[in-house]
């Protein structure tokens, strides 16, 4: 029972590794956010060149990695300097980063507790290369079915469950901002997001159906096996 127990968790610990780590991919993605302004035509709407929006990106993905302690950017906004963000955006960055720098540190303790308990049972479980395969294949499996599930909802309603995200991960109203007036908003509208999703979403099943394969592949060798 306690073996069950242990390739649960460390089922459970992929899946959260496996997802934070096809997010951190995703957010961090440069090429994503140039192709996604040209795409959603966000020079037109906020009034900056794709090269003062892209330094704009840049200094807030920056921003996210706890690598400037500030988000002042200021950038040419029809053809005059000033400060990219308003003050009620610059608070809710304040939030959202500090839900990246936790996302870090869960996926990095994560892979730590993993690797730790994958570790604990090569030395215990003699069949540990059968139970560990089929731990993942089934992980892969489950995750796979959950996130096709959640694909269909994001194309049901993606409005709505965007919303719950922001209800569960915030506890202010911050992040309710007018798009006329935020260019914050107007650089990343909810299409954005909407795309950005689907993507992590097609990456984390990429990584996991890889994965799935092996431990389809382990399980079916070893299984035979003494």
């Amino acid at each position: 029972m306690m073996r069950k127990i242990v390739y649960f968790i460390i089922g459970i610990l992929l899946s959260i590794v496996v997802l934070l780590t096809s997010v951190q991919i995703m957010a961090f993605n440069l090429n994503h956010f140039e192709r996604s302004f040209e795409r959603f035509n966000v020079p037109e709407v906020t009034g900056m060149e794709i090269d003062q929006l892209m330094y704009t990106i840049e200094d807030v993905l920056e921003y996210f990695e706890d690598e400037r302690p500030l988000l002042n950017t200021r950038a040419i906004v029809r053809g005059q300097e000033q400060e990219v963000f308003g003050e009620r955006a610059v608070l809710h960055m304040i939030d959202v980063k500090a839900l990246f720098i936790g996302g870090r540190i869960a996926r990095n303790v994560g892979l730590a507790l993993m690797l730790l308990l994958t570790g604990v049972m090569i030395i215990k479980d003699t069949k540990w290369k059968v139970h560990l395969g089929k731990t993942v294949f089934i992980t892969a499996i489950g995750s796979f079915l959950m996130l096709l599930l959640l694909l269909l909802l994001m194309y049901v309603d993606f409005y709505k469950y965007f919303t719950y995200f922001h209800l569960i991960f915030f506890d202010n109203d911050l992040w309710i901002l007018d798009p006329k007036t935020e260019i914050l908003v107007q650089m990343v509208p909810e299409p954005f997001f909407y795309d950005t999703a689907v993507k992590i979403i097609l990456i984390f099943l990429g990584g996991l159906s890889v994965l799935g394969g092996l431990g389809w592949w382990s399980q079916k060798k070893y299984a035979k096996k003494p």
